[in-house]
């Protein structure tokens, strides 16, 4: 590789590839930082947004109920038998994973999409739950530079140096 490209390589790294405003939501005056995503299989794909959640360890979050609302074709299904993955409330819920591809501003990769079901491990106690937004998680954000500028209410993503 040359040095002008280096050069080029390093000056672009500080400039994001991808920038968004936060999301307000009126029912609860706030914001959050949604990214828009594109996912589904290798014959079906379809643009969403996504919570950018630096805690969620998956690569991309769903549950069932977003999943059917949306229409969305995940891909091949890699377990057999549902697997517990702790929640954000500490619970442990069963969850099936999918090969998922996955493309942010032209960035595409495979990844494994969790899928649980709330309304199915709550039916005892009657919880009526809402459809809640996928979480991408730092399965993929690790693949980036990520800068969440709270004051400003944008996201940043940077390619890796």
């Amino acid at each position: 590789m040359s040095i002008e490209s280096e050069e080029a390589k390093k000056k672009n790294a500080h400039i994001p590839f991808h920038e968004k405003e936060y999301t307000y939501y009126k029912e609860t005056n706030q914001y959050f930082p949604f990214l828009e995503v594109t996912v589904g299989s290798d014959t079906s794909r379809k643009r969403i947004v996504a919570l950018a959640d630096t805690g969620c360890t998956s690569c991309i979050h769903f549950c069932k109920s977003y999943v059917e609302k949306e229409g969305l074709t995940l891909g091949k299904k890699v377990n057999k038998e549902p697997i517990p993955v702790s929640v954000a409330d500490g619970h442990i819920i069963n969850a099936d994973l999918y090969e998922v591809t996955c493309e942010i501003d032209g960035n595409e990769q495979k990844v494994i999409a969790s899928v649980i079901d709330p309304e199915k491990f709550f039916e005892e106690e009657k919880k009526e739950i809402e459809i809640v937004e996928p979480l991408m998680g730092r399965g993929i954000l690790d693949n980036f530079d990520v800068t969440f500028k709270g004051k400003k209410k944008k996201i940043l993503l940077f390619h890796s140096e």
